[in-house]
């Protein structure tokens, strides 16, 4: 067997450093710090999402809890519900909150926008039966069709005025509302009713 002489070819030979001094060779070392690091980087990922849970919960969103009865049966007493006020503008249909110390009640409020600005709100306690513009509504929503009068007249028409909003509870029969306080300004919502998150059997958005 013939023998190749590398001298017969134009051949660079390489060490294992590919060509480079030993000192210019930077060796790898292992990681020993590599759990440290898993650690600090879930541990800020976690800080990260908390703080921007707490802001969302402050600026965005509020939980808030449900006291007494009048918005039977959509919600019941003790449930917790999400709330926002973000970018919000009311629409009938809407379930809102107005806050405490106000001038409808000396209690946090929860009602549902039946009538917004402009429109002709038109109530008859006799037949129990709620119009807007002349149009009766259909509201399955209500837990009875039980209407009382907050006052003794038998029948309640208004026009809601500028920046307001008309507003009932579904459970007519004992909710303290619109129909006694009048209609109340949007600039006194604190936010629309988004979701019950508590508790978890009654879980689900809210219509």
């Amino acid at each position: 067997m013939r023998k190749i002489d590398l001298d017969e070819y134009d051949v660079d030979i390489y060490d294992e450093n590919f060509g480079l001094d030993e000192e210019e060779v930077t060796k790898v070392e292992p990681n020993k710090s590599s759990f440290v690091t898993n650690v600090y980087e879930w541990t800020h990922s976690i800080i990260v999402a908390v703080v921007i849970v707490v802001l969302l919960l402050t600026f965005v969103f509020r939980l808030i809890n449900i006291k007494g009865t009048s918005m039977e049966n959509t919600l019941l007493d003790s449930d917790k519900v999400i709330i926002t006020n973000f970018m919000y503008e009311p629409a009938v249909g809407d379930i809102v909150v107005i806050p405490e110390d106000n001038k409808y009640h000396n209690e946090p409020i929860i009602k549902r926008i039946i009538a917004l600005e402009g429109q002709e709100v038109y109530i008859n306690y006799s037949t129990r039966e709620v119009y807007v513009d002349g149009i009766l509504l259909e509201e399955d929503y209500i837990s009875s069709d039980t209407i009382n009068n907050a006052n003794t007249d038998k029948e309640l028409s208004l026009t809601v005025g500028d920046g307001e909003v008309f507003v009932l509870g579904d459970n007519r029969s004992v909710s303290l509302d619109s129909r006694a306080f009048g209609c109340v300004k949007v600039e006194d919502i604190i936010g629309k009713a988004q979701f019950v998150v508590f508790p978890f059997s009654n879980f689900g958005y809210l219509y």
